[in-house]
């Protein structure tokens, strides 16, 4: 084939590459470029980041034409044409990103000699902005139509191309003579038709789909085969049989009361169930059908798609409902599973690249399907120390029982103190001018009197008995506080007395085999202040300290548990840093876990094993955290009447990268020895991970299917729409309706065809509709300077979730304005989520000098403000009422042009 013009691709992600490699197949000179030279080496090296039918075979035919960089001067040069391929995932406000998009016109801003072809999905109006940025750049929309599995053959062989520009630009013409010899249909429009084209048909496929689901509904009152009407509509010509599969809809998706995620709750991250979530964030345990509450500073770890790593997402709505139906079990090859209602979503990919390519209903997983797994750390810091007074202040340890050893010379100043003035100290004593003199003898006093003397604790020990152990107030948290800690997870259990309280943390070691380890419990305790012993028991080496103070917190603050069964990662755990994470998993490795050769080497894999449910579950997870995907098995031993869960770490690299902190370090030189001999580098198996981080991806490897009747539970993610559940695996949020559909539908007993999303929709359209009334009077916003008056979800609270100010703040932007805000109370939040809109200190501030106003949020306030000088100091004075809270006739004389919400324009002549 003879050679065409040179062009370049701008980001190498799935779209990118294959407009890259086919353009290359078509003899073109390509040059395509990515931030990540890690994926470009490997893209000049002949490896493609993804699997894509066709596409090894392009890059192996084509490499003397296709050229990967990471420089931009690289892609200029000699290439008029460069096709945008960047990422444009959604935002808070469900807009799309696009500063990626931003990033490659900045890098173009004034050139003449190029022509930005935009492939990559934005929104309407994106051309337009882009023109107002960039007059000088040439710039046309070529939106793809390609398929995941099929994009090879649809680039080769479209049934249409969509060529927008502006009239009287040239690259147009280039673009449709590269498309020429592939004879699909050439539409040549607009710009923002050709925007308009992508987007409708999206939601047209989109609207197929919600409308099969509804007959879907109706077929189950009436008794009809749903997949029978599809088939019969589908032959009717003007209808088609694509997308007319019921599937994912506004079912019921639930999780089980038993799955697991991680949330921060007040600030303080903890593994619970969906069971224990509802009743922590204030749900009532009786609730009946279809309950739902807006939990207040409820987070939970979540993963935004196109994101390297998870992090913590506000959560809007909990939901509980009974449900009679069928649960599905799904199960992964690494041994994660996860029980949710039949219909509830899941995120698939095929395995071949990280790139999500639908979501699938649980009941109609195969395992030809991917699921995500979380990889990437919680954020986590590193005190120095921690008080152990929570467990008195909480009321686990009554305050008149707690004993205070100040020092010598704390008793000594107490003693100076006037005779009034310790016989008011001393006032609950039966003898209150004789008590000094006890404490003096002892160095004792009680902790109610310690505290009316105003008495500094820094240096105190604490104890609940006058000969009993005393402990230090607050116990260094470093990373010999975490080996301690897995020790006790792994060795450890608390034993009670409850006729005299008395309380004892124990470690049991092997009686012959590890005295180092019960030496290493010993000594952190020791520079604790914390007397520590050891005894020899008939087929143990017990470390043991009694404290009812130490063992309160290690519990009821801490988090840890009492015995094996109940063990589990302590919620403190979940905040520390990285390096306290591998030594507190070292520590229970030690203990419960071991090293050993695959059929007799050279390959090793680490093993852990466990009895607790929750403590395998938030082990597997804090291994995801530091970057390790470990495998999971289940089984029962002999005579046992629980089950067994084993971890493993496989893999060469995997190995290799753990052995300083899951191997003892009399043992490492076996495994290195080991690793050394291997004649390649083994991978595990099971999971698979790619090119510019994200998450892992494991292969469905079964689904179990039974009858169930019982409550399951439902939340609501609208920063990212997922979690990351049990094990690590990452979810699809199982709620896509409003809080009030939710309600209204509980309520009913009978089903109305609607299509709820129609319902959503307007409410965000009213929303974009105020822009229009701000278009009206000041033409086009660019360079305009817009006020909101609140930004909170509604008065009287800092809620920010789904807040209306975070679509507007976004549309305004989007259309060139600059946004000033104000709001009462919510600015701390706002400030996360508009990093972009300044904050004034007053509404009077904010509207100083600005040519319109939308007041967002009905503060009480607002309608005391002094609106005529409101009116003088700003540049035009046009007010849109979002919320029909001003009286209109005043808001005129006032001086304002005034708009509000399904209300006229102006009060009708008299």
């Amino acid at each position: 084939m003879s050679d065409r013009a040179p062009i370049g691709v701008v980001g190498i992600g799935w779209v990118g590459l294959v407009t890259a490699a086919c353009f290359a197949e078509l003899g073109s000179d390509v040059v395509a470029l990515d931030i990540l030279t890690e994926k470009v080496d490997a893209l000049r090296r002949g490896e493609a980041p993804f699997y894509e039918p066709g596409m090894a075979e392009l890059l192996e035919r084509n490499r003397e034409r296709l050229h990967f960089t990471a420089e931009m001067s690289e892609l200029l040069e000699g290439r008029r044409l460069l096709f945008c391929c960047v990422d444009t995932p959604p935002t808070y406000s469900g807009d799309a990103d696009l500063s990626r998009v931003d990033a490659v016109v900045s890098g173009l801003a004034g050139s003449r000699e190029h022509a930005l072809v935009m492939k990559s999905t934005v929104p309407a109006g994106t051309g337009a902005a882009i023109r107002r940025r960039a007059p000088e750049l040439s710039y046309v929309s070529c939106p793809e139509f390609l398929k995941e599995g099929t994009a090879v053959a649809d680039f080769m062989h479209p049934d249409r191309v969509v060529i927008g520009t502006d009239p009287g630009d040239e690259a147009a013409a280039a673009v449709e003579a590269l498309y020429a010899p592939l004879g699909g249909e050439i539409v040549r429009t607009d710009v923002a038709s050709a925007e308009m084209i992508k987007l409708a048909a999206n939601a047209f496929l989109a609207t197929k789909i919600s409308f099969i689901n509804e007959i879907a509904n109706v077929c189950e009152e009436v008794g009809a085969d749903v997949t029978e009407v599809a088939r019969g509509m589908g032959l009717d010509q003007r209808i088609g049989s694509s997308f007319l599969r019921a599937g994912i809809g506004y079912g019921g998706s639930c999780f089980s009361g038993k799955e697991t995620l991680l949330v921060k709750l007040w600030g303080s991250p903890r593994l619970v169930t969906f069971e224990q979530l509802w009743g922590l964030a204030g749900g009532d345990e009786a609730a009946v059908d279809g309950e739902a509450i807006e939990p207040e500073s409820l987070n939970v770890w979540s993963w935004v798609p196109g994101e390297p790593e998870p992090e913590w997402m506000p959560v809007s709505v909990l939901t509980k409902r009974d449900y009679v139906g069928e649960m599905v079990e799904v199960r992964t090859k690494m041994g994660r599973r996860v029980t949710v209602t039949a219909d509830h979503p899941f995120i698939v990919g095929d395995g071949r690249d990280g790139e999500i390519l639908t979501h699938v209903l649980a009941r109609d997983l195969t395992e030809e399907d991917w699921l995500p797994l979380a990889v990437g750390s919680v954020p986590g810091c590193e005190p120095d120390r921690y008080s152990l007074m929570g467990a008195i202040e909480d009321g686990h340890v009554p305050i008149e029982n707690v004993m205070v050893r100040p020092g010598a010379e704390a008793i000594t100043a107490l003693a100076s103190r006037s005779p009034a003035e310790r016989r008011e100290i001393f006032a609950n004593h039966r003898r209150p001018t004789a008590r000094m003199g006890d404490v003096k003898r002892t160095g004792t006093l009680r902790l109610s009197e310690a505290c009316l003397a105003e008495i500094s604790l820094g240096e105190a020990t604490l104890g609940t008995a006058k000969n009993g152990t005393f402990c230090t107030a607050s116990i260094e948290l470093d990373e010999s506080f975490w080996r301690v800690a897995g020790l006790y997870v792994a060795e450890g259990h608390i034993a009670r007395d409850r006729d005299s309280g008395r309380q004892q943390l124990s470690w049991s070691f092997h009686p012959e085999h590890e005295d180092h380890l019960a030496e290493e419990v010993v000594r952190y305790w020791a520079r604790q202040g914390v007397s520590a012993k050891i005894r020899r028991a008939p087929t143990a080496k017990v470390v043991s300290l009694s404290s009812r103070i130490l063992a309160e917190w290690w519990v009821q603050i801490a988090g840890f548990g009492l015995l094996s069964y109940s063990q589990r990662i302590p919620e403190l755990a979940w905040s520390q840093s990285p390096e306290r994470k591998r030594a507190f998993l070292s520590g229970i490795w030690e203990g419960d876990g071991s090293w050993s050769l695959i059929n007799q080497g050279p390959s090793v894999i680490l093993e852990w094993g466990t009895i607790s449910d929750e403590l395998a579950d938030g082990v597997s997870r804090m291994l995801g955290e530091l970057g390790f995907v470990c495998s999971w098995r289940r089984g029962r031993t002999a005579k046992s009447t629980k089950e067994t869960h084993w971890l493993r770490v496989s893999g060469a690299d995997q190995v290799e990268r753990a052995i300083d902190f899951l191997v003892p370090e009399r043992d490492r030189d076996g495994v290195f020895t080991a690793i050394g001999r291997q004649a390649k580098r083994i991978k595990p198996t099971g999971y698979r991970q790619f090119f510019g981080g994200g998450p892992a991806w494991v292969r469905v490897v079964g689904t179990t299917t039974r009858p169930a009747s019982e409550r399951v539970y439902s939340l609501k993610v609208p920063g990212s729409q997922t979690i990351v559940g049990s094990g690590g695996l990452i979810q699809r949020q199982c709620f896509p309706k409003d809080v009030s559909a939710l309600k209204q539908l509980a309520g009913n007993t009978g089903y109305h065809f609607q299509l709820l999303n129609s319902v959503i929709e307007v409410n965000e359209l009213q929303k974009r509709r105020v822009i229009g009334k701000l278009a009206k009077h000041l033409g086009t916003l660019v360079g305009k300077r817009v006020a909101l008056l609140g930004l909170s979800f509604k008065p009287d609270t800092d809620d920010m979730r789904e807040a209306s100010s975070l679509v507007l703040a976004a549309r305004l932007q989007g259309e060139g304005a600059t946004v000033v805000a104000y709001d009462p109370v919510a600015e701390e939040r706002a400030a996360e989520l508009l990093p972009a809109v300044a904050l004034a200190d007053s509404a009077a501030e904010a509207v100083a000098g600005a040519d319109a106003a939308i007041l967002v949020t009905e503060w009480p306030e607002f309608e005391d403000l002094d609106w005529p000088e409101l009116a003088k100091a700003m540049a035009s004075p046009v007010l849109v009422d979002g919320r029909n809270f001003l009286d209109p006739a005043a808001m005129r004389q006032a001086g304002f042009t005034y708009e509000s919400i399904g209300r006229p324009a102006a009060s009708p002549a008299r």
